[in-house]
């Protein structure tokens, strides 16, 4: 049931147990006792060192570790048999049958809402309001920090140009209030982004792809990747966005960016599907990136679906998008930009309701979260350490 949520995820391909992936997996409570993870960020060294019969002695340099908590809290799900008549009127017949569609469909969730919807939730800075309950804390909430968001787009004709002149609009509610045209998703904004991204403090660092192993490819509880194979930023993207992308790009352009992606397919499976690469981002197309679309709320009017920025109370949005217009969050991700904390993998439990309705319950302790590090010795977090969110409108 795990290895067939973790082989059916479109974020497996981005998580490793290393600091250098995308999404840093950690399994230390797997063995141990306790309801905190703590990740750790080692900065660099940034002394030039000493030169000829130079001495060390007091020019040593503190090394220094930045280190984030991530809390882990259950998650449990469970299945039932409707009884025997139900079972002899459908192929899930017998105690067997149940136990094969259970493990199919329990996988699949698993899959949706702990590997998938509670990821992309974190990356986007979006309130729990997808779990299914208050109770369900497993998503460490995180609001993108203000300088770890873009608002802005590009026109993708003939003559492609960055809206607003390139610069960040303040929020949704004055990006939508612009030309929607001049404010579309595309290569201009991948590159101008990126290099946001490597000016930051601290600096966005690619994420390292290696050529995955055997069966257990996609099996992040297992160590067992072979050497890099490049180190790249993802960008996940709204399908409308990829239209958009594409549109400037043009057909036979897009066809050979697809073709140059599907080259390097055999070496790891993020080069799949579609995706391309641009500017040292690997632009993968999501169906789950969140999209909002204005309905003529402003304020306190709003409802949640026009905006992104929710409030404590989960009932309002704070900047609201302007009515008739849709905008798109796509994200940019480099090493260790999410966090993701095993405590138990899901287990597999059996019982039966009224002596024969066959019961089947999955159960796991885990936690998620963006990076945000302290500094060494300190108790505020910074800003995101390597998600960027991309705020652009699609048609």
């Amino acid at each position: 049931m795990f290895l067939y949520a973790l082989q059916n995820s479109r974020m497996s391909m981005l998580m490793g147990k290393s600091p250098d992936s995308i999404i840093h997996v950690n399994t230390d409570l797997t063995t141990r006792a306790g309801g905190t993870i703590i990740f750790e960020l080692k900065d660099p060294l940034s002394s030039g060192g000493v030169g000829d019969d130079g001495d060390t002695t007091n020019n040593e340099e503190s090394m220094t570790i930045g280190n984030m908590s991530l809390v882990v809290h259950e998650r449990a799900h469970a299945v039932k048999s409707n009884g025997m008549m139900s079972e002899q009127l459908t192929s899930v017949r017998k105690v067997d049958g149940f136990r094969r569609d259970a493990r199919r469909r329990l996988g699949d969730w698993i899959k949706n809402n702990v590997l998938e919807n509670d990821l992309i939730t974190c990356a986007a800075g979006l309130y729990n309001e997808n779990s299914g309950g208050s109770a369900i804390q497993t998503i460490n909430e995180s609001y993108p920090a203000s300088d770890r968001i873009w608002y802005g787009g590009q026109s993708v004709g003939s003559s492609p140009a960055l809206g607003n002149s390139g610069a960040n609009y303040a929020d949704d509610g004055a990006l939508t209030a612009g030309t929607t045209s001049s404010n579309l998703f595309g290569t201009l904004v991948i590159s101008k982004v990126r290099s946001l991204a490597l000016e930051a403090t601290p600096r966005f660092t690619p994420g390292a792809f290696r050529q995955p192993s055997s069966s257990a490819e996609k099996d992040i509880r297992f160590d067992t990747m072979k050497p890099t194979v490049g180190n790249f930023f993802v960008i996940l993207v709204h399908p409308g966005q990829r239209e958009t992308m594409r549109s400037e790009i043009g057909t036979n352009g897009w066809a050979q960016l697809t073709a140059l992606c599907r080259a390097q397919s055999d070496n790891h499976p993020v080069f799949t599907g579609g995706n391309v690469l641009w500017d040292g981002c690997i632009v993968v197309e999501y169906d789950r990136i969140p999209k909002r679309t204005g309905a003529g709320g402003v304020d306190g009017s709003a409802t949640l679906a026009e905006g992104f920025l929710l409030n404590a109370g989960r009932s309002a949005c704070d900047d609201a998008v302007a009515s008739g217009d849709k905008v798109c969050r796509a994200l940019l991700l480099g090493a260790q930009a999410l966090c993701f904390g095993w405590a138990a993998y899901p287990g597999w439990f059996e019982d039966y309701v009224d002596c024969n309705k066959l019961k089947v319950k999955t159960d796991m302790i885990y936690g998620a979260g963006k990076t945000k590090f302290n500094a060494h010795g300190g108790e505020t977090p910074g800003s995101e350490h390597a998600v960027y969110a991309i705020d652009t409108e699609v048609y």
